[in-house]
């Protein structure tokens, strides 16, 4: 059940924003003009920000938080830098397991058509090494992500693709524990 509610959630989400690209056709993470000249911009009116927030709460609570600050170079291509925190707690064990992952990242990204995006990124978290019993010792471990999405209004929606795979990676993917794929739902914003 908690799955088939999530996933109704996520699709009922996904499809809320795209309804909402057809009220303007504002998105902070690019000009309005694909023609327009960047080179005489201030750095300030280059940035953007923005970052994306979950949270879930009951027997698995999941907190998650991540900012990020991107620079747009031309018209068609950014790179930026994030952050990330995620608080969790298991409370099926006796007593509860709680614990924190923090890391950062770095990003690149390429428009293509008009609100398409290409997205790369690499983020090194440190979290529990989930490998040894009891978790005692913490590990960083790298999470290589590429895919796309879709970007409008402010909102932005990515499908990635975990390529590196280690077992220490703390997200469980979006379609269960095996899965190297996840959706990130998040906002835009101009400095």
């Amino acid at each position: 059940m908690t799955f088939k509610f999530f996933t109704t959630s996520a699709l009922l989400l996904v499809f809320s924003l795209f309804s909402l690209s057809s009220l303007s056709q504002y998105d902070p993470d690019y000009g309005d003009d694909d023609s327009e000249d960047l080179s005489g911009l201030p750095f300030k009116e280059r940035l953007y920000t923005g970052g994306n927030f979950w949270a879930n709460f009951g027997t698995f609570t999941n907190v998650e938080i991540s900012p990020m600050l991107g620079y747009r170079l031309t018209n068609s291509y950014s790179v930026g830098i994030g952050a990330k925190y995620n608080y969790f707690s298991d409370r099926r064990f006796n007593p509860a397991f709680t614990s924190s992952i923090y890391g950062g990242s770095v990003f690149t990204r390429y428009k293509f058509f008009r609100n398409f995006i290409a997205h790369a990124e690499l983020e090194m978290l440190n979290t529990n090494d989930f490998n040894t019993i009891p978790s005692t010792r913490r590990v960083w471990v790298p999470i290589g992500l590429v895919g796309g999405g879709y970007t409008a209004n402010g909102f932005q929606v990515l499908a990635l693709y975990d390529l590196v795979d280690d077992p220490n990676n703390p997200y469980l993917g979006t379609f269960g524990p095996d899965s190297r794929l996840y959706l990130r739902v998040g906002f835009l914003f101009n400095l």
